[in-house]
């Protein structure tokens, strides 16, 4: 994070009347790729703040996308069929409320509502998964085979280690 940092700084020095943009998401794990056992870092929305923190100042416009909606992203990335209950319950609370569109804190409330019949939010989006349980999508043949993305998994850990 502080070499982006540095790096959007250093650009900014280099040519001062020159409009840089940065936008940037959280990671939200995604099916049939190396990383679908991986969580959203809750950390994420402090990471956003501070990020805007020290790039503001300097004129640079910071447009992360939300934090909120990356949540959302995640529950319905990494959703099962129990979700149907909370997808339902979310679009009355919603509806109850006059909103055409569901927010995180419905969903949020939905998930209370219905912490009996299915696994909590963290399950969907701040667990990392042992790659050896069975997704949601494991009996559809995606791109590559598992044992592919096992070893790409690997593979970015161990560079990531390195940095």
């Amino acid at each position: 994070m502080q070499a982006t940092i540095d790096l959007l700084k250093s650009l900014r020095k280099q040519a001062p009347r020159l409009k840089i943009g940065f936008g940037c998401s959280t990671f939200v794990p995604k099916s049939h790729t190396p990383w679908q056992w991986h969580a959203v870092d809750p950390k994420s929305e402090s990471k956003l703040k501070e990020l805007r923190k020290h790039l503001a100042p300097v004129g640079i416009d910071f447009r992360p996308e939300s934090y909120s909606d990356s949540v959302i992203q995640a529950v319905l990335s990494r959703g099962d069929r129990r979700l149907h209950k909370l997808l339902e319950r979310t679009y009355e609370i919603a509806q109850e409320q006059g909103d055409d569109v569901p927010s995180t804190g419905t969903y949020r409330r939905a998930f209370k509502e219905l912490r009996e019949e299915i696994p909590p939010l963290d399950f969907y989006v701040f667990t990392e998964w042992p790659e050896d349980r069975p997704t949601p999508w494991h009996h559809l043949q995606g791109p590559l085979p598992l044992p592919t993305l096992v070893k790409h998994r690997a593979q970015s850990r161990a560079i990531a280690a390195q940095l």
